[in-house]
C-alpha cells in the first residue's frame, strides 16, 4: 500500500499491549484480540485493537473510527512549539513545499501551532492541507492582524507585512505587481474590511481595475 493511500501515517513512538478485548471462543492464542495503546509523534495516546503488534499497527494506519481506533489522550500544549518541530512531528518532506510554506505563514504563533496539533486527527497530506485551509479562513475572518500593527509592519517591510496580513507566501515579484497596480497599506486595509478572505492576487486585480477606471475617467 502506498503512503498516499494510508489514512493515518503518523509516526508511532511507543506501543503497549493492554488487556484482552474478549476471551477467545476457540481457545487458540492467535485468535485472541488485545487492546493496544499507541503514543504518536504528536504525543497523543490512541487506543486500538489487534491480534498482534503488526495487526494493531495496520488498524491504526486505517485511521480514526468511533469503535476501535480513537484518541484517548490529546496532545499536550507545548509553549515552545516551533515551525521546525511541526515539520518533524508531521514528517513533512522537502518536496511538500506548499504545505511547508502554508504552515509557516498560517501557523505563525505558538498558540496557532498548538491549535493545529490539537485539531488534527488522521495525519496525512490531504487532512493536513484541509485543516490549514480551515484555520486560515478562521484567522482571516476572526483573528485578522490589527490595522495599526499592519501599518507598522508595512512601513518596515511591506513584503512581510502583506504576507502576514493575507496569510499567503509573497515574493518580491508579486509585491512589485501590487505596487504597480497602485497597491498600498490603505488599499489592503480597505479590501480586507470589505472582504476578509480576499486573496492577494484578487486584491492586485481589484487595484488594477480601479487604476484603469481612474485612467479612463481622466481620459474623458
Amino acid at each position: 500500500m502506498e503512503r498516499k493511500d494510508i489514512a493515518n501515517i503518523q509516526a508511532i513512538q511507543e506501543m503497549i499491549r493492554k488487556e484482552q478485548v474478549w476471551e477467545s471462543d476457540t481457545g487458540k492464542k492467535e485468535a485472541e484480540l488485545y487492546y493496544y495503546h499507541i503514543t504518536d509523534a504528536l504525543k497523543r495516546q490512541w487506543q486500538t485493537i489487534g491480534v498482534n503488534v503488526s495487526d494493531a499497527i495496520q488498524l491504526f494506519e486505517t485511521g480514526y473510527d468511533d469503535n476501535w481506533t480513537y484518541i484517548i489522550e490529546p496532545a499536550p500544549y507545548n509553549p515552545d512549539l516551533t515551525f521546525t518541530d511541526l515539520i518533524n512531528m508531521f514528517n513533512i518532506s522537502p518536496e511538500a513545499w506548499e504545505i511547508r510554506n502554508d504552515m509557516q505563514i498560517i501557523l505563525n504563533t505558538v498558540e496557532r501551532r498548538n491549535e493545529f496539533v490539537s485539531m488534527i486527527v488522521n495525519v496525512n497530506e490531504e487532512s493536513t492541507a484541509r485543516l490549514l485551509r480551515e484555520l486560515k479562513e478562521k484567522y482571516l475572518t476572526y483573528c485578522q492582524l490589527l490595522d495599526g500593527d499592519f501599518m507598522k509592519l508595512y512601513a518596515v517591510n511591506p513584503v512581510n507585512a502583506l504576507s502576514v496580513y493575507f496569510l499567503e507566501p509573497l515574493d518580491i515579484v508579486t509585491f512589485w505587481d501590487w505596487e504597480a497596480a497602485g497597491g498600498s497599506y490603505k488599499k489592503a486595509i480597505q479590501y480586507k474590511r470589505e472582504e476578509p478572505l480576499i486573496s492577494l492576487i484578487h486584491a492586485i486585480e481589484r487595484a488594477e481595475d480601479e487604476a484603469m477606471d481612474i485612467a479612463f475617467g481622466l481620459g474623458c
